[in-house]
């Protein structure tokens, strides 16, 4: 299957070939190199990692929003009351996609906030 992956730095959009992995590692076509988790469009399937389990339970709430025609930002808001924003861009408007963003947004702040959030992980 071809997935998109937008590159974090140029916002590149990149086709890349998805065997059923849970994290790819891409070099777009500027050469930088980035991973790129994949989460399935329906939730429901697949296992997740135990730590991204709690750390999804520990969310109280998610918050989206379109700045511009080519960037969306995610905020997660946790229990503890921390709060983590995650954001995606792409360098064309036209290669904007809402789901896409949506979900890079959400990916980036989840990686965040694993970092950030680590301790209560254990």
């Amino acid at each position: 299957m071809i997935i998109e992956s937008i590159c974090p730095k140029c916002g590149e959009i990149n086709n890349v070939e998805h065997k059923g992995e849970d994290l790819l590692f891409v070099t777009c076509n500027n050469k930088h190199i980035y991973d790129h988790i994949v989460i399935p469009y329906s939730r429901t399937g697949g296992i997740k990692d135990d730590r991204r389990k709690k750390l999804e339970e520990m969310i109280v709430e998610k918050k989206f929003h379109r700045m511009s025609d080519k960037s969306t930002i995610c905020l997660l808001i946790f229990e503890n009351g921390y709060e983590i924003e995650g954001r995606s861009t792409v360098r064309d408007m036209t290669d904007f996609r809402t789901i896409i963003g949506k979900d890079k947004a959400y990916e980036q702040a989840l990686k965040k906030a694993m970092v950030a959030l680590g301790a209560y992980l254990v």
